[in-house]
């Protein structure tokens, strides 16, 4: 399977690493950066062609759902899942592009370069009092951080909804000794039509729904066009995840909570019935980033 690795033309040995704040490939060794659109055009005039092809050996099997793959850079063998679309080289270290994935996945049309660094997300846990005691305690350490682009999708649309609430006040008083409590019902109705633009939902069905809605919002303004050598010194899925069964979630919860914004002054609220309709809807693939942490604890991962 075909691999694309970015190493420095100047010093020759150091892995390039894309840097979100520059927009520019950087060398970890000698600390020359480089335009990423200069590198393609370099790297196909000294090769005569955009992608160099290497294959493991010949007998080589692989497990359903997993492929292997060769570095470029020192030629080790690398197993990787099938929606993996960038990863590090755990040899040499060099960052690993995986062109076919791109090219036979999801495309992404969109990336938000990481801006945050390794030492910024570490002093993110100091301070947090909240923070839960496996992340402050004192024989806890963080193995490994690693950068990893998450596949989202993008969703717009029109929506026309129609939902209808059962709602209560209830209001309590003194009499004497005795403690009265009136509840009063309502039916409430609330019918309207609304856009959307840009409604994040991750595409990947690895990770936890809930877990990458709570990172949520990202700025979307920071957003570039996509371009493989955004993905080198970090990993990275496609979207495996079905776009029509993303889009009715995304839809049905954007809406959910908008006309819910609007039912107020009541004590208890519940959906009784909803309609909802979506139209014109257009879906953009996108990578968004996340840093992923592995933490140790008494030799518990």
């Amino acid at each position: 399977m075909s691999t694309a690795s970015y190493n420095c033309p100047c010093c020759g040995g150091g892995p390039l690493k894309f840097s979100g704040e520059s927009g520019k490939l950087e060398c970890t060794a000698c600390g020359n950066n480089y335009e990423p659109e200069a590198l393609e055009i370099l790297n196909a005039s000294e090769s005569g062609e955009q992608i160099s092809f290497e294959r493991p050996k010949e007998g080589f099997r692989t497990e359903e759902g997993v492929q292997a793959y060769l570095c470029k850079n020192c030629g080790a063998e690398l197993i990787t899942e099938d929606t993996t679309t960038a990863a590090e080289c755990p040899y040499c270290g060099s960052p690993t592009i995986l062109p076919d994935r791109i090219e036979g996945g999801v495309k992404p049309e969109k990336v938000i370069p990481f801006v945050v660094s390794k030492e910024q997300a570490q002093n993110y846990f100091k301070g947090k009092k909240l923070l839960p005691n496996v992340f402050l305690n004192s024989r806890n350490r963080i193995s490994e951080m690693r950068r990893l682009y998450i596949p989202y999708w993008l969703f717009s649309c029109d929506a026309c909804a129609d939902i209808v609430y059962d709602a209560e006040k209830v209001h309590t008083e003194q009499k004497g000794e005795w403690e009265i409590t009136r509840t009063k019902h309502y039916l409430v109705r609330r019918r309207g039509g609304m856009r959307f633009e840009n409604i994040p939902v991750d595409g990947s069905v690895k990770m936890d729904d809930k877990l990458t809605e709570s990172l949520e919002p990202y700025d979307l303004s920071a957003a570039i066009p996509f371009q493989g050598a955004v993905l080198a010194g970090a990993m990275a899925d496609h979207a495996d995840a079905d776009c029509d069964a993303c889009e009715k979630r995304a839809v049905e919860r954007s809406v959910e909570q908008t006309m819910l914004d609007t039912v107020r002054d009541y004590d208890t609220v519940s959906e009784r019935s909803r309609r909802i309709i979506a139209e014109r809807g257009s879906a953009t693939p996108a990578l968004l980033p996340v840093w992923l942490m592995t933490t140790v604890k008494e030799g518990k991962t």
